[in-house]
Parts: C-alpha cells; structure tokens; sequence
C-alpha cells in the first residue's frame, strides 16, 4: 500500500505528462498541425498524403527525436546553470515556484505582457525534399520556439525538474513532459487522416486546455514555495564526501597521490572523532556529546534569538521533537552560540522557558559553529548514523521540509 508522498509523487508525475499532452492540445500548436504533418506526410494540391505509411512514420519519429534532443539539451544546461546555486538551493526553489506561479497566472489571463506575449521561433526554411535530417531540425527548432502558450509550461516544467538537484530526476522529468507532448504527434502519424479530421471537429478543447495547464502550473509553483514538493524539490544541499570536514584541512593538503589521500581520511577521521566527543552543555546544564546519538540520524539546528526566521520556525522544531523524541532512529536538537550579538546564557535559558521550548538547546563556545562553517541562520545539518554531515540548508524550514531532510538522510542510511 502506499503512503502519502508516494501517492504524490505518482500524481505529480502524471501531472507533469498531462502538461505535455496540454502543450500539444494549446492554441499555439493545434492550428499548425497541418502545416506541420504537411512537410512530414507529404501531400499534393487535393492534400492527399503521397508519402507510404512507413516515411510518414520513420519522419514523424525523426521529428520527435529532435524535440526530446532540444528539451533535453535545455534542462542540461538549466542543470548546469542552477548547479552555482547548489549552496542556496532553498532560495533557488522558492524564486522558481514563484516565477511558475506568475507563469500560470499569465496563462489564466490575471495580467498581459508583451514579452510573455510575443511568439519567437528559430529561422527554418524547408527548401529540400524531407528527409531524416531534416524532420529532426524540424522538431529541434519547434522546441526551441517560444509561444505564449508553450513557453511558460516549459520553462515551468524545467525549473520543476533542476528544483531536484538530480541530474537524473530532472531529466526523468523532461522525459515525462516530451512524453506528453510528443505521443500525439507520433499517433498523427500512424492514423494521419483520422485524427486530423478529429481535431478538426473538436477545436473548441483548445478554450479549455491553456487554463487547465496554467491550473497545474499554479498548482507546481505552490507546492515548492510551501515545501510539499519534496519528494521532487531536493531543498538539502549535499555534503558530498564530507566536504565540510575537508575545508577545515585545506591548508594541510600536500602532494603524493594516495599518500595525500590517506592523509586527508585520516584527518578527516581525527576531525570528527573530536566532534563526537566534544561536551556541550544544554538548558538543563546536562553534558551531551554528538557520539551520544551514534546510530541515529541527527537534525542539528543552528538559530539565534536575534533572528527573526529562527525565532519563526522554533515551533516547527518543537514539534519535530515531540514527534521523534522517543524515536529509535532520529535524534532532534538545536544549538546557540551564547555571548557577543547573542544573549548570555541565563538569558538563553529565560528565552527558552519563556518559549516552553522543551527540544535540547546545546551552548556551544564557537568549536561547533567553526567546524560546521555557519555564516548565516538558521541553518541545519543533518548526520548520518555515523556522525557524518550528510546534507544542509540555509534559511527557514517548513514542517514538510523538516520531515523530508529526515527521510532523505534515513533513506541513505
């Protein structure tokens, strides 16, 4: 049986073609379906298909090759494009659901624009007789066409699919949308005649189908703003082979192939030995060390009382606590860096009556928030069961969010 999120997930997914399949029914497409399966099938003055079946076929599936090639090559490179926010990864979703919620607001007709407005398309003249080559420049320059009408959903649909961090997730994804899209060409191809006589007969669906796909834009762009898009949007940014731990030895690299990797493990070991080990007090003058919580995956909160989104999402960690604190595989704590622009910590600790905050608040001297590197908050790790940071985010968090850097850290476990 499945749970809620994958019960999502698969909803999401099959939103995600029906957008596709939305893009091909638009206004902007169905109108040149002749023009389009013209060069394709081939046809004389009475616009009869003069190509066999097998050409039309071979033609057809060359010029969706050439889309699914274009779509792919741009979400490769949307790819490499958000891999320089990989550090900000929460801020690049928000911005991205929020400019797909304007997308489907432009769709439903709430503004105008002339920029979103306007239709672009690359220069292609067929000159020549068609053939393989191209029927695939042909769908090439198709996808790479902005209309007002397929435009938005594709740019929606790629910031979606990068909101993954996964390279291959997000081209899943495009896959899935090029699907869509796509298919209805290939069964033009197969049942030309049929299909075209049709559409022709049923061109009011088109009235309908652009708001409906602005509808599922709305609905992707809420869903990453509010964090319930996780089982899509990777909001943790990955500490891929403890990188965090390494920056603190850059200034002992040295030379020798697998001597210098040898090093580097052993420092790396050394490092977060002494992490574990390192005592740290809580609310309750009650001595805690990380190696405590070895075998558990740990939510480590960094926040401050001067600052306002720590202060907002302290009652999300409150309940977080709650619900695992009897938890056999996570452990919840937070952690504040008493003295200077922070309170003291009979302060702290007032604060923390005050608050009825009951989740483990550890005063650290500095050791911990040098070793993880915290320059803004809040800001939370999560370690893996072996006391290695697995993962991190910047910025406030949503209860959703919370829940899915521990599934995520659990899952890798």
């Amino acid at each position: 049986m499945m749970n809620l999120q994958d019960t999502m997930q698969h909803i999401s997914i099959l939103m995600v073609f029906m957008e596709g399949v939305l893009s091909f029914l638009s206004p902007c497409v169905l109108p040149l379906l002749p023009v389009y399966m013209g060069y394709l099938i081939g046809s004389d003055v009475n616009n009869k298909q003069i190509r066999k079946k097998r050409f039309v076929i071979f033609f057809t599936l060359s010029f969706i090759f050439g889309i699914f090639t274009a779509i792919l090559l741009m979400n490769i490179s949307i790819t490499l494009i958000s891999s320089f926010f990989r550090d900000h990864m929460s801020v690049f979703i928000k911005v991205g659901g929020i400019l797909i919620i304007v997308l489907g607001l432009f769709q439903l007709g709430f503004f105008k624009s002339n920029f979103l407005g306007k239709t672009r398309r690359l220069p292609f003249t067929l000159k020549k007789e068609m053939n393989l080559l191209l029927a695939f420049l042909m769908g090439f320059t198709f996808s790479f066409a902005w209309t007002p009408c397929i435009g938005p959903a594709l740019s929606s649909i790629l910031l979606l699919a990068n909101s993954s961090q996964n390279l291959w997730m997000s081209n899943f994804l495009m896959v899935i949308y090029a699907l869509g899209l796509t298919i209805p060409f290939l069964l033009i191809g197969i049942f030309t005649d049929s299909i075209l006589n049709w559409l022709s007969n049923h061109k009011s669906i088109m009235n309908y189908t652009v708001k409906l796909g602005a509808i599922i834009l709305i609905f992707f762009g809420v869903s990453m703003v509010s964090g319930k898009m996780n089982f899509i949007s990777n909001y943790m940014t990955q500490s891929s082979n403890n990188a965090m731990i390494k920056d603190k030895n850059e200034d002992k690299k040295e030379d020798g192939g697998e001597n210098k990797d040898e090093k580097n493990s052993e420092q790396e070991k050394a490092l977060l030995q002494q992490l574990g080990s390192y005592e740290l007090k809580d609310q309750h003058d009650k001595i805690i060390k990380l190696e405590d919580y070895k075998g558990k995956v740990v939510f480590l909160n960094f926040w401050a009382t001067w600052c306002p989104p720590c202060r907002g999402e302290l009652p999300n960690i409150q309940k977080l606590y709650e619900k695992y604190r009897s938890d056999k595989h996570v452990a919840i704590l937070t952690i504040v860096y008493p003295g200077g622009q922070e309170k003291g910590e009979s302060d702290l600790k007032e604060f923390i009556s005050d608050n009825a905050l009951t989740v483990p608040v550890l005063f650290d001297d500095g050791f911990i928030y040098s070793t993880f590197g915290i320059g803004s908050m809040p800001t939370t790790f999560m370690l893996d069961k072996e006391g290695k940071p697995y993962g991190y985010i910047e910025g406030a968090l949503t209860m959703e969010m919370m829940e899915n850097m521990i599934l995520k850290t659990l899952n890798a476990n």
